[in-house]
C-alpha cells in the first residue's frame, strides 16, 4: 500500500499540498522560474485534452550502473569504426585475441542490422558503412528494430552547454556537469535534465504538472505517473508526484481477507469500492456492508475515520493519504481486471513465449515490472474505450540495476565459451526478452493492437556508458563509468530501424575522448534535446517546451533527432 504518493482526487476540495502550491503560486506570481508550478499550470491550460481515444502513455526504462552502450550498438564491419572498435576495445582471449571486451564479429551473425539511413549516423567520422549489429543477447530488439518499431539514438547524455571538446574540456570545468562520472549525480541529472541546477524535479514530473489537468480530465483517480520501480527523481513534479506500486499490483490493507488479501472477511460485497457514489460504491459513514466479524468491525471504525472532515490541514492531509490510497486500490483493480485472466486473458503466454518458452525466466523482476506497466496500459486504454474513466495520458517509470559492470562484464566459462548467464549477456538478454514480450502484449492482447501501440513510447535510459577501454584484459576485466552513451526509442510513433543522432567517432585519447585515454565520449545530443523529442509526442507543446526543458535552447533541435512521428 503506499501511503504517500497519489494525486488529489477530488480537485474541488483542496488538499494540504494544492494548498501550499496554490500559496507559493499566489507568492511567487509569475516569475522568471522556468520550472515553477505557476508558469507551468498556464501553460498547461494550452493543452486540452482529445477525447478517450486521444490516448498515449510513456515508458522510461532506466538501465542503472550505466549501461556500457558501446556494446549495445556495435559496428559489424568491415569499416573504419569496426577497426577502431577493435583496436581500442581490445579482442577478448576467448576469441584468440590479447584481451579486451570486443564482442567478435562471428557472434553478431543473428543480431546484423541495416538501418534504413545509412551514412547520415555520422559521416564526420567517416562512419558511413552501415552494417551494425545489436549485442548478440538482443534478438528480440532486432526484431523489433527491423519492424520499424525501434530506433537507437546515439551518444545521449548530460551537458550543460553545447562546444565542448578535448582541448576545453579542462577549461570548462564551472559550466561542465558537475561530478561526471558519478552514479548519484548522473542519474539526478539524466532525470531532471538541468544538470546544473540542484536537483528539484524530474522532467516527466514536469510533464505531468503541464498535462494531467488538461489531459485526465476524466480520470478515476490514478495518478498520471506510476512507478513500478520505487520513488525516482523522473516523475518527481511540483504538483504532480508519482503512484507507486510494485509488480504485484496495489497492495491491499492488511488483515481483512484470508492471506491478507483482500477484504473477504470484513465486507460483504468486495466489488464495491469504499467513498464512490452511485451503486458501484459505499459511504462508510452510512453503510451495511461491513460484516458483524473483528475483521468487519476494524474496517469500518478505520474507513469512518478516512470519511471524516478535519479542521487542521495537516490532519486531513494525513487522513486523505490514506484515503486516497484506499481508493487506488479500486482504480488499479479495475484497471487490472482486463487481464486478470477473468476479464481478459493474462499476459504471461507473450512474456513466456518472448523467453523462449522459459516461464521461469520470463518471471524475473524487470520482466515482472514490464508485464505491469503492460497491464496498466492496456486496462487503461480499454476503460476509456469503454466509456469509463481513465487517464488520456500516463507515465511509467521502470527500472534494471546490475550494469556497473565493473569486473567479469564478459564471463568465460571453463571450456572458453560466454557464460550467458551472468555479465552484461545476462542483463541484455533480459532486457531484450522484456521489451519483446512487451510489444507482444501490446499488440497481440484483445484489448491492444496497432492502434494501441501507436499510442505507446517506450525509451531508455542510463547513469552514463562506460569507458571503450576495459580495466583489465583478462576475462575478469570490465569497464568504468564514461559519459555519452546509446539509447533507444520504441512505439508505433517512432520511426523506427534508423540510427539517430551522431555516432561517436572510437578514437581513444584524441577525437571526443573528453579526457585522458580511456574513451569517455563527449555527448553529441544532450539529454535536454532527446527527451524534449519524447515530450513533444506526449503532447507537451513546441512553444511551451523551454518551461519544461529551461537549458533547450542553448543546444538548438540538434542533428538528426527526427525520430519520432509527430502525427501519430
Amino acid at each position: 500500500m503506499n501511503l504517500s504518493l497519489r494525486k488529489t482526487l477530488d480537485r474541488s476540495k483542496p488538499n494540504r499540498r494544492d494548498f501550499l502550491v496554490q500559496s507559493s503560486c499566489a507568492t511567487l506570481g509569475i516569475t522568471s522560474m522556468v520550472n515553477t508550478l505557476s508558469q507551468l499550470q498556464l501553460v498547461g491550460s494550452a493543452a486540452a485534452a482529445g477525447g478517450p481515444n486521444d490516448f498515449k502513455a510513456l515508458v522510461c526504462i532506466f538501465q542503472g550502473g550505466g549501461n556500457d552502450s558501446n556494446n549495445l550498438l556495435i559496428p559489424r564491419g568491415p569499416s573504419a569504426a569496426r577497426s577502431h572498435y577493435e583496436f581500442y576495445r581490445g579482442i577478448p582471449t576467448y576469441a584468440g585475441g590479447s584481451g579486451g571486451l570486443a564482442v567478435p564479429t562471428a557472434e553478431l551473425a543473428l543480431t546484423a542490422i541495416t538501418p534504413d539511413n545509412p551514412g547520415t549516423f555520422d559521416p564526420g567520422a567517416g562512419y558511413t558503412n552501415n552494417d551494425l549489429a545489436i549485442h548478440p543477447a538482443c534478438e528480440g530488439l532486432k526484431s523489433l528494430f527491423d519492424s520499424q518499431d525501434l530506433a537507437f539514438v546515439t551518444n545521449v547524455g548530460t551537458l550543460t552547454q553545447p562546444g565542448v571538446t578535448r582541448a576545453n574540456f579542462a577549461a570548462l570545468a564551472p559550466t561542465k556537469p558537475p561530478q561526471l562520472f558519478s552514479h548519484s549525480d548522473q542519474v539526478l541529472q539524466w532525470q531532471s535534465s538541468i544538470a546544473d541546477q540542484p536537483f528539484t524535479s524530474g522532467w516527466g514530473g514536469r510533464i505531468a504538472d503541464l498535462l494531467d489537468a488538461a489531459s485526465n480530465t476524466n480520470s478515476a483517480g490514478l495518478a498520471m505517473g506510476v512507478s513500478i520501480a520505487g520513488v525516482n527523481s523522473f516523475q518527481v513534479g511540483t504538483s504532480e508526484q508519482p503512484f507507486v506500486m510494485s509488480t504485484a499490483g496495489a497492495l491491499d490493507f492488511d488483515g481483512y481477507g484470508p492471506g491478507n488479501v483482500g477484504y473477504a472477511d470484513a465486507l460483504t460485497n468486495v466489488t464495491l469500492k469504499p467513498f464512490l457514489a452511485g451503486a458501484n460504491g459505499y459511504d462508510p459513514l452510512t453503510s451495511t456492508n461491513y460484516k458483524t466479524t473483528g475483521q468487519g468491525w476494524r474496517l469500518k471504525a478505520l474507513e469512518k475515520l478516512m470519511a471524516m472532515n478535519h479542521a487542521n490541514l495537516f490532519d486531513a492531509s494525513y487522513q486523505n493519504t490514506a484515503k486516497t490510497a484506499r481508493v487506488t486500490e479500486g482504480v488499479v483493480a479495475d484497471t487490472l481486471a482486463y487481464t486478470n485472466g477473468t476479464g481478459g486473458p493474462v499476459l504471461d503466454t507473450y512474456f513466456t513465449a518472448a523467453f523462449g518458452g522459459n516461464a521461469t525466466a520470463a518471471n524475473t523482476d524487470f520482466a515482472n515490472q514490464l508485464k505491469m506497466v503492460a497491464r496498466l496500459i492496456i486496462g487503461n486504454y480499454a476503460l476509456l474505450q469503454d466509456g469509463k474513466p481513465a487517464n488520456n495520458r500516463q507515465t511509467f517509470f521502470i527500472q534494471q540495476g546490475g550494469y556497473d559492470t565493473h569486473a567479469s562484464q564478459i564471463a568465460i566459462n571453463g571450456n572458453n565459451t560466454v557464460n550467458t548467464g551472468v555479465g552484461q549477456f545476462a542483463l541484455l538478454n533480459v532486457l531484450s526478452r522484456s521489451i519483446k514480450g512487451f510489444y507482444d502484449s501490446i499488440i497481440g492482447h484483445p484489448r491492444g493492437g496497432v492502434a494501441l501501440w501507436n499510442a505507446v513510447m517506450g525509451f531508455t535510459a542510463s547513469d552514463f556508458t562506460r569507458t571503450f577501454t576495459p580495466n583489465k584484459t583478462d576475462s575478469t576485466g570490465g569497464s568504468d563509468h564514461g559519459w555519452g552513451g546509446h539509447m533507444m526509442v520504441m512505439g508505433g510513433a517512432v520511426k523506427g530501424k534508423k540510427i539517430y543522432g551522431t555516432f561517436p567517432l572510437l578514437e581513444v585519447d584524441g577525437g571526443i575522448d573528453c579526457t585522458g585515454s580511456r574513451g569517455r565520449w563527449i555527448p553529441s545530443t544532450s539529454v535536454d534535446q532527446y527527451a524534449a523529442k519524447i515530450a513533444e509526442w506526449v503532447g507537451v507543446p513546441p512553444a511551451q517546451i523551454d518551461a519544461v526543458f529551461p537549458n533547450l535552447s542553448r543546444f538548438g533541435a540538434g542533428t538528426n533527432l527526427d525520430f519520432v512521428d509527430l502525427t501519430i
